[in-house]
C-alpha cells in the first residue's frame, strides 16, 4: 500500500512541475502542431497513392503524429530526473521513508499523462481539419492504450538512461541517435508499399512502426486484429524492456 500511496504523491508532484511551466507544455505540442498542419499540405498531393485507409494524405499521417508526439515526449522524459539530481531533489527524496521504486514509477505515470493529454489535444485538432475516426470513440481509447505503452516503455528507459550517464549532453546525444532513426525507419511518414526494400525489412524490427500500424487501422482502417494484435504484444514487450531497464538503473545508480 506504502508503493501506491508514494507514487500517488510523487506522481501529483512532477504534474504540479509541469503545470508550472506552461511553456515547455506548448513547445512540446508546438512540433507535433506544425508536422500536421504544415507536412499534410506539403504532401497532400501523395494521397492518391497511399492505397487502402488512405483518401488523403492528412488521413494517413495523423496517426503517425500522435506516434511522434508520445516518442519524443517520452524519449526525453529523463531530463527531469537529471535536474532533480543536480539540483539535489533526489538525494533528499531517498534520505525520506518513500519506497524507493515509487520514485520513478510516479515520474513514469506523470510524463504518460501528459503525453495522453497532448494526443487527445492531436486528436481533436485532427479531427476539426477533417480526420475520421473508423472506430469511434472505443477506437480512440484503444490507440491511447497502445500510446500508454508506448510511452510507458520510453519514459521509463529514458529515466534509466538519465541515472546511468548522469550529463545532460550525453543523454541528449544518444536519446537523438535513437529516436530520429525510428522514426524514419518506419511507416511512419510513407505507406510499407512505397519504401524501399531494405528499409521495409528494417521497420518490421522497429517497435515504432507497431505504434503506428496500430494506431493507423484504428483511426483508418477499422479492427484488423492481426495488426493490433501484433501491436499489443510488441508494445507491451518495449515497455516490459523499458520498466525493467529503469528499474535497474535506479536500483543501482540512485544511491
Amino acid at each position: 500500500m506504502n508503493f501506491i500511496t508514494d507514487t500517488w504523491y510523487i506522481t501529483l508532484r512532477d504534474l504540479r512541475a509541469r503545470i508550472r511551466m506552461p511553456i515547455f507544455i506548448f513547445m512540446t505540442l508546438f512540433q507535433p502542431i506544425l508536422w500536421l498542419v504544415l507536412f499534410t499540405q506539403i504532401f497532400k498531393s501523395l494521397g492518391g497513392m497511399l492505397g487502402p485507409g488512405g483518401g488523403s494524405y492528412l488521413q494517413f499521417f495523423a496517426p503517425g503524429v500522435l506516434v511522434m508526439t508520445v516518442l519524443f515526449g517520452s524519449a526525453f522524459a529523463g531530463f527531469g530526473m537529471l535536474m532533480d539530481m543536480d539540483t539535489g531533489v533526489l538525494s533528499k527524496m531517498l534520505a525520506t521513508p518513500v519506497t524507493r521504486i515509487s520514485v520513478i514509477a510516479g515520474r513514469v505515470i506523470a510524463t504518460v499523462v501528459v503525453l495522453l493529454i497532448q494526443a487527445l489535444i492531436i486528436i481533436i485538432l485532427a479531427l476539426i481539419m477533417g480526420v475520421h475516426f473508423e472506430t469511434g470513440v472505443p477506437g480512440v481509447l484503444f490507440t491511447f492504450f497502445l500510446l500508454s505503452l508506448l510511452g510507458l516503455g520510453f519514459a521509463a528507459f529514458s529515466n534509466g538512461l538519465a541515472l546511468l550517464l548522469k550529463r545532460q549532453e550525453t543523454v541528449m546525444a544518444v536519446t537523438n541517435l535513437l529516436t530520429m532513426p525510428l522514426m524514419f525507419l518506419s511507416s511512419l511518414m510513407m505507406p510499407a508499399a512505397l519504401l524501399p526494400g531494405w528499409l521495409n525489412t528494417v521497420r518490421r524490427i522497429n517497435p515504432i512502426d507497431y505504434a503506428v500500424v496500430g494506431s493507423r487501422d484504428l483511426i483508418s482502417n477499422g479492427y484488423i486484429w492481426h495488426d493490433l494484435w501484433l501491436s499489443l504484444v510488441v508494445l507491451a514487450a518495449l515497455a516490459v524492456v523499458g520498466v525493467t531497464f529503469g528499474t535497474m538503473m535506479f536500483r543501482s545508480r540512485a544511491e
